[in-house]
């Protein structure tokens, strides 16, 4: 009998440490630092250093709502209430999305690149996959609207966990006029079953259950409550949907499948031949033309409510 009870337990506490092992490779992931992704971004050619050298831009700092300071960089136009949010993904830090703000800038767009909470130089102690990195969207879009009045016009672009964190975000805050959702997933629990699958080669989908129940306990939120998918059908925030045909890390199909969900003004932008958040870098072209057309769409529409607001 006791023989049968030790057995238990040591398999439970096997279990419980397994569980407790993927919990930390999931939400601690080993992130490049800071100056890396610069150097980085430099040496692959995304980041021109003359150009970003000569680019006006402030250094931000701001309180999140969960107890930490969080870091931005902002790249202002002359003029105009016009802002737009970019949010990076897993690993890196804002640098990664300079590359966006020379497009934006044409259309007359103030630039902010955000560090997700435990990246770059903004706090945090995990990675969230949206549930607190929503939050911390909101308190950027507030200080937008502190800075540029109640007339801001203002919409987020996010890259993989930017993007799904931008998609969990918008359908909270109808200040948000647009989204551009580039390599979102939508379900992080599925995500995380085919992820284990074709990393680890298992499909004991329990232990991602196991692993959400410990993360839970752990930092107040579990897998199955950041899922960017839910009540898309009701979001009223007009949405751009990019994507890499050979992403290799989030399936295309999860981007289709919010797609056919969303109601209301949408488009689908597939890029051939693009891996994960690599759409601009295969097709900047492409990327930049769809991006315009939609924001010319946005704006039309926001303009002519305006005139009619007006009469």
């Amino acid at each position: 009998m006791w023989i049968l009870l030790c057995s238990i337990l040591a398999a439970l506490l096997a279990i419980l440490a397994v569980s407790f092992f993927f919990s930390t490779l999931i939400t601690v992931p080993r992130k490049v630092e800071y100056e890396k992704t610069y150097r980085l971004g430099v040496e692959s050619g995304e980041i021109n250093t003359e150009h970003f050298e000569k680019t006006p831009k402030e250094e931000w700092f701001i309180d999140s709502y969960h107890g930490y300071k969080i870091h931005g960089m902002w790249f202002p136009v002359e003029s105009g209430k016009k802002a737009i949010i970019i949010a990076h993904g897993i690993t890196w830090s804002l640098f990664g999305s300079f590359k966006y703000v020379e497009m934006f800038h044409k259309r007359g767009y103030h630039v902010l690149l955000c560090d997700h909470r435990f990246h770059g130089l903004s706090g945090g102690t995990h990675t969230s996959f949206g549930y607190y990195e929503s939050d911390d969207l909101h308190a950027w879009v507030d200080h937008i609207y502190e800075e540029l009045g109640s007339s801001a016009f203002v919409g987020i672009l996010g890259e993989s966990l930017g993007a799904a964190s931008a998609l969990q975000y918008v359908k909270k805050d109808p200040r948000v006029s647009f989204c551009i959702a580039d390599c979102a997933f939508s379900d992080l629990t599925e995500l995380l079953k085919t992820r284990l699958r074709l990393d680890f080669k298992v499909k004991f989908y329990p232990l991602i259950y196991l692993t959400s129940m410990v993360t839970k306990l752990r930092y107040g939120w579990g897998f199955e409550e950041i899922k960017p998918a839910r009540d898309l059908e009701n979001t009223k925030t007009p949405i751009l949907f990019i994507h890499g045909k050979e992403d290799p890390f989030i399936p295309v199909n999860m981007t289709l499948d919010m797609y056919k969900m969303k109601k209301g003004l949408k488009q689908l932008y597939l890029v051939p031949k693009a891996g994960h958040a690599q759409a601009f870098l295969t097709d900047p072209e492409g990327y930049e033309t769809k991006v315009l057309e939609f924001l010319k769409k946005i704006e039309h529409d926001r303009d002519g409510i305006a005139e009619m607001g007006g009469r």
